[in-house]
């Protein structure tokens, strides 16, 4: 089978939608499918004038071989048997011939419609409810005839409520690499540390997270967090809460997730929610708010606890609770260890695949 995904620009660090789709690529490679990946050319506007040009040259600089392009690559490997590309603007009639196309994102999957048939069957992989760049354009993406593979039952029932027919829908859920994802070979106390993710992208709650734990530290002043992202410190973090930049793989394992006794999560929305489940893999109690995706797994007083979106003061709450009583937060890591550990990415593999030949 020969199937083209398409991303809408060549991610420059970690990006979990993003993970996703080279994950699958690798293992669909390994199948003997003839995969390839094609990027958009660096499109972000004048608005900064020296990042534009400076990341434009590079794509363009980059996309003169494809292995020149998979060692630009520096956060994920790449398996030397799928194709990657990046071309100067994201149209249909650019694609390569194939037999099936899967969009990854609502601004790729607008080229579904516009395919010829040579270059294969439409799939939309659909990752979030992605409607704050406008709730009218998302929904017309999200209802257009083509078979979609979601990653949550969160998202299965967004379509749903949309009109989108059950037998258009596919749940896969994503696996977890869980060699990577672990928990420490000696545990040692956490003592009241959390762990949080410092995004300033408006679905990740950062203020509310900040709020929630500015209470917390009322209550336990002794309180250490270990706030974690890929860009400048936020100005949102008070001073005393460590912030690490920059860390993925096992350097966010060993110096965040093994550290924390909780991970808080305060995000409006997940499609699915990889930070929690890769603390939940590493030994940490998870807190979060009820955002879609996580609850696939966060089983509110079971595996996790949750409060509603934009609850600061309910997170602070459940925090506390988790940090002060050991022995419900143990009963947690427990439940939420055994849920995460039946992720698979082989299992999650051979399901996509399974869809893309429905398809």
């Amino acid at each position: 089978m020969r199937i083209t995904f398409i991303l809408p620009t060549f991610a420059r660090k970690p990006i979990g939608g993003v993970r996703v789709v080279y994950e699958y690529a690798n293992r669909l490679a390994a199948l003997g499918c003839e995969v390839t990946v094609v990027h958009e050319r660096w499109r972000q506007g004048w608005a900064q004038p020296v990042v534009h040009v400076r990341e434009a040259l590079r794509d363009m600089w980059n996309s003169l071989s494809p292995n020149r392009l998979r060692t630009a690559m520096k956060w994920f490997p790449v398996d030397s048997r799928v194709r990657l590309a990046i071309l100067p603007v994201l149209e249909a009639s650019r694609l390569p011939p194939g037999d099936v196309v899967v969009a990854t994102h609502w601004t790729t999957a607008r080229l579904l419609p516009h395919l010829s048939p040579g270059q294969g069957r439409p799939v939309h992989l659909v990752q979030g409810y992605e409607v704050w760049d406008g709730t009218d354009e998302v929904h017309a993406v999200l209802t257009l005839d083509v078979p979609k593979i979601v990653v949550s039952s969160y998202l299965a029932g967004v379509l749903r409520g949309l009109g989108v027919d059950q037998d258009r829908i596919t749940v896969v859920p994503n696996g977890l690499d869980l060699r990577t994802f672990r928990p420490p070979d000696v545990e040692r106390p956490r003592g009241r540390t959390v762990a949080l993710l410092a995004d300033r992208h408006q679905v990740k709650g950062l203020t509310t997270g900040v709020a929630a734990l500015t209470d917390v530290r009322r209550v336990l002043p002794d309180l250490t967090v270990h706030a974690f992202g890929f860009g400048e410190r936020p100005a949102e973090l008070p001073e005393w809460m460590t912030y690490h930049q920059g860390l993925s793989g096992n350097s966010l394992v060993e110096q965040v997730y093994q550290r924390s006794a909780v991970y808080l999560c305060s995000s409006t929305t997940e499609g699915w929610g990889f930070p929690a489940a890769e603390a939940m893999a590493c030994g940490s109690a998870v807190v979060s708010t009820r955002n879609g995706g996580v609850e696939d797994f966060c089983v509110h007083a079971e595996t996790a606890l949750l409060a509603e979106v934009g609850d600061s003061a309910g997170l602070a709450e459940a925090v506390v609770k988790m940090l002060v009583d050991e022995a419900f937060r143990a009963k947690c890591v427990q439940a939420g260890f055994r849920a995460v550990s039946r992720m698979d990415w082989a299992t999650s593999a051979n399901s996509f695949y399974r869809a893309m030949q429905r398809a």
